[in-house]
């Protein structure tokens, strides 16, 4: 699930409808939906600690933690969204209770940097994480110039870190890991 539980998510709200101030609605918009944006942040972060120990990046690694928990926690408290709705051009709105959503181009910003931070900091060959990040930007730009739900793209985003990922995780062999001596 991961980065991609968002995804998931709005799968099961397309297969309610979603229908406004239904059960279901509520209950994916109030609950499940913090925890996906949760797993947008997180997942990236908590999945660097299989190779790198957090010990010699303690700072950026708590601060990204605590980041992406403070914009889940403000976004949900600033803007209360009870249910999800569909917008004009027919995205979801998870986001707000106006519709279409308003999305502040600062705080879209800084959420593509929580997401892409681990893999700019951390993952090696550099050039791979550029690549990877780039495309989620581009992803995450088109989607807030050209739609009127700028979250609507994000599944892009994010889907393409994972498929990355994931591929990559079948073309290298780990290394061995040596026992320690004694």
């Amino acid at each position: 699930m991961g980065i991609t539980a968002m995804q998931w998510v709005e799968g099961i709200l397309w297969l309610d409808g979603p229908t406004p101030h239904g059960a279901l609605n509520q209950l994916l918009t109030i609950g499940l939906i913090p925890l996906a944006l949760l797993a947008q942040a997180w997942g990236p972060l908590l999945g660097s600690t299989f190779e790198l120990p957090v010990r010699g990046r303690r700072l950026p690694f708590f601060l990204l933690l605590i980041v992406g928990l403070t914009i889940v926690v403000a976004a949900r408290v600033v803007y209360q969204p009870t249910y999800t709705q569909v917008t004009p051009q027919g995205h979801l709105n998870w986001w707000s209770p106006r519709n279409p959503p308003v999305y502040f181009a600062w705080a879209y910003g800084l959420w593509a940097a929580v997401i892409g931070a681990p893999f700019l900091f951390w993952w090696r060959p550099f050039w791979q994480a550029l690549l990877i990040v780039s495309w989620g930007w581009l992803c995450a730009t088109v989607s807030f110039l050209l739609t009127d739900s700028a979250a609507s793209h994000w599944c892009f985003f994010v889907s393409f870190y994972a498929a990355f990922v994931l591929i990559y995780a079948c073309m290298v062999r780990d290394a061995p890991k040596l026992a320690p001596p004694g």
